[in-house]
C-alpha cells in the first residue's frame, strides 16, 4: 500500500513539469510595441513624440491608444539604482484613424528639481495590453 502510494506522489511530481507563465488567452493577440519613444524640452514642458508602430496581422493587433505613464522623483531618489520608479498613469492618446507610421504627441509640464520617466503602454480596442515601450528620462 505504502509503495502504490508513493509511486502516486512521483508520478505527480514528475508530470508537473513545463514552463510557467501568465496564462494567454487562446485567440487574443497584444497590440505591437512603441519604440522609438522621445522627447523635446520646451522652457517648462515637455513633448513626448513617438510613431504608430506597424503591426502584423497573424502576430498582433490593431494599436486603439497608448497610456502615457510617467514616474517624478526627486533627484535623490533618481539616484537609486534598486529602486523601482514609481510610473504612474496621467494620460492616454487615442491612435484609432492613424495609419502605422503617423507621428503622436503628448504634452507635460515640469517642476523644477525633479527627474521624469515616461514609458508608453499600448492597448487594443478591446483593451488587451502590450508591452511597455522604452523609458525617456528628462531631468529640470
Amino acid at each position: 500500500m505504502a509503495a502504490v502510494l508513493i509511486g502516486v506522489l512521483l508520478l505527480g511530481v514528475m508530470g508537473s513539469c513545463g514552463r510557467k507563465m501568465m496564462p494567454i488567452q487562446p485567440g487574443v493577440l497584444p497590440p505591437p510595441t512603441a519604440a522609438d519613444l522621445a522627447y523635446e524640452m520646451r522652457c517648462s514642458e515637455i513633448i513626448l513624440l513617438w510613431t504608430v508602430p506597424i503591426y502584423h496581422h497573424d502576430k498582433e493587433r490593431a494599436v486603439a491608444g497608448f497610456k502615457v505613464l510617467r514616474a517624478r522623483q526627486t533627484m535623490a531618489e533618481a539616484q537609486c539604482q534598486t529602486c523601482p520608479a514609481p510610473f504612474q498613469t496621467i494620460g492616454d492618446v487615442l491612435a484609432s484613424g492613424k495609419t502605422s507610421g503617423s507621428r503622436l504627441r503628448f504634452r507635460d509640464t515640469l517642476e523644477p528639481g525633479f527627474t521624469y520617466s515616461y514609458k508608453l503602454r499600448p492597448y487594443t480596442a478591446d483593451d488587451v495590453v502590450g508591452k511597455d515601450s522604452n523609458v525617456v528620462v528628462a531631468v529640470h
